[in-house]
């Protein structure tokens, strides 16, 4: 049996053993490098700095460091590790006399890849409060949006996706990643009726008469439609949707139905028809923001006015409504340009050709009045002129001066001095009428207090 000393030394000739044999091997002279950490989980953007213990005769020699997927990770001359993409890649050490590590990399894959909404369509009612959700790809990190209605008159959507039916009609909410993909819901808002009209509710056309009669509502948000019409007495009036036909003389109700239960009723009655019609007058012109009234005139076969028929219906439409509008035969100058109002009346239609112009309203000028030394005349004064409005059709001012011995003028506003004492007066005047007036007096000597003006010129 061993004694007790000859065991003790045989364990610790196995320990040395054991430990020369799981020994790290090094590489070139027997040199070894550790690099810490060994592995490194990290996300896109981040930053970590390596750091490594060298065992060696040359602790001294240079350590380099390479990525082997750059478009994963990058890595500088000093170690510090840059994210840039999901994946994986390996930074590797090279120690100048051969001794290399490994450091493995892990870059989570945080992008938002897909992103979508709970429901691709809400239906609410006006009042109504829901929300959304975004829904992202499991793996994204970055899950804020911004939430932006298409229409916040029909529904409008808070900063958590909150969403508030407002008023009546179609619209869409879209939500907006961080890196700009979106994803839309249709949004539909009901708002149910209370009462429902034709307009006009009682009418008188004359036979041969087509006209298209409109509904209202209330509330005039409302979403409901008309979905049928009806005559009493088809031989009377014929209906097509809204549009009616005067087939024969008498009287019939008209009614119409909508959809969410909702009906109305008008009185039609249907006349024999003027033998001609016609508008007064024919053509004109008139200013913007004016209105004029165009006569309409029922004739019989003999020319004569029918005043039997001076209470039919009349339908006035205008070819541009950016020009004019018309309104029961009065019309409203909008905007320069030419439109033609018509009127149809009986299956008679007649027109009117409408010019609209733009005219200069007001003329002001940068000054009023000067007094000038006679030994300051070799200084011109240039005058400034401001037009109301100043998108008239002709903005050209016209530029004179009543005393040429004192002053005269260009057409572009220049006022030079000629040397002789007195007072001229400048005037601007446009192609409308409108005029604006400068006075300029050449003196020995200034009004007492008059303050003399510099070379531009300055008002009193």
């Amino acid at each position: 049996m061993k004694t007790a000393y000859g065991k003790l030394t045989a364990l610790i000739a196995l320990l040395i053993g054991g430990t020369l044999l799981f020994a790290p091997m090094r590489f070139g002279n027997e040199d070894y490098l550790y690099a810490h950490p060994r592995s490194v989980r990290m996300n896109p953007g981040d930053s970590y700095a390596l750091s490594y213990r060298l065992d060696s005769d040359e602790p001294r020699q240079a350590v380099s460091y390479t990525s082997t997927n750059e478009a994963v990770a990058t890595v500088d001359r000093s170690g510090v590790v840059t994210a840039v993409n999901g994946g994986s890649a390996q930074i590797r050490l090279d120690a100048e006399n051969g001794a290399r590590a490994l450091v493995q990399i892990s870059v989570k894959d945080a992008k938002v890849d897909t992103l979508a909404l709970n429901t691709d369509h809400l239906a609410m009612e006006k009042g109504q409060i829901t929300g959304l959700k975004a829904i992202f790809n499991e793996d994204a990190e970055d899950k804020t949006v911004s939430w932006q209605s298409a229409d916040e008159t029909i529904a409008q959507v808070d900063a958590i996706g909150r969403v508030v039916a407002v008023g009546g009609g179609e619209t869409h909410v879209t939500a907006v990643a961080a890196n700009g993909l979106s994803a839309s819901a249709d949004v539909s808002v009901h708002v149910s009726g209370s009462a429902l009209r034709i307009m006009p509710e009682d009418v008188t056309i004359g036979t041969g008469t087509y006209l298209r009669l409109n509904t209202y509502y209330l509330p005039a948000d409302t979403t409901d439609e008309v979905v049928s019409w009806a005559s009493s007495d088809d031989s009377v009036l014929q209906v097509n949707d809204n549009a009616i036909y005067a087939a024969g003389t008498g009287s019939t109700i008209l009614s119409a139905f909508s959809r969410d239960g909702l009906s109305a009723s008008a009185i039609v009655t249907v006349e024999a028809p003027a033998a001609n019609f016609n508008i007064s007058p024919t053509a004109a012109t008139i200013d913007r923001g004016r209105t004029l009234t165009l006569e309409p005139r029922f004739l019989d076969a003999s020319g004569h006015v029918d005043e039997r028929s001076s209470e039919h219906y009349i339908t006035w439409t205008s070819s541009n409504p950016a020009v004019c509008t018309v309104e029961n035969g009065v019309v409203t100058a909008v905007g320069s340009g030419e439109c033609r109002i018509s009127a149809s009346a009986d299956g008679k239609i007649a027109s009117s050709v409408i010019n609209v112009q733009t005219l200069v309203e007001d003329v002001m000028l940068n000054l009023d009045r000067l007094y000038v030394l006679r030994e300051d005349t070799v200084i011109p004064i240039q005058l400034e002129a401001t037009i109301t409005p100043a998108d008239a059709d002709n903005p050209r001012l016209v530029w004179t001066a009543d005393n040429d011995l004192v002053a005269t003028v260009n057409q572009r506003g220049r006022v030079d001095l000629v040397g002789g004492y007195g007072t001229a007066t400048i005037t601007a005047t446009a192609d409308s009428g409108a005029q604006a007036k400068f006075t300029v007096n050449v003196v020995a000597e200034l009004p007492e207090g008059y303050e003399s003006p510099s070379a531009k010129g300055e008002s009193e």
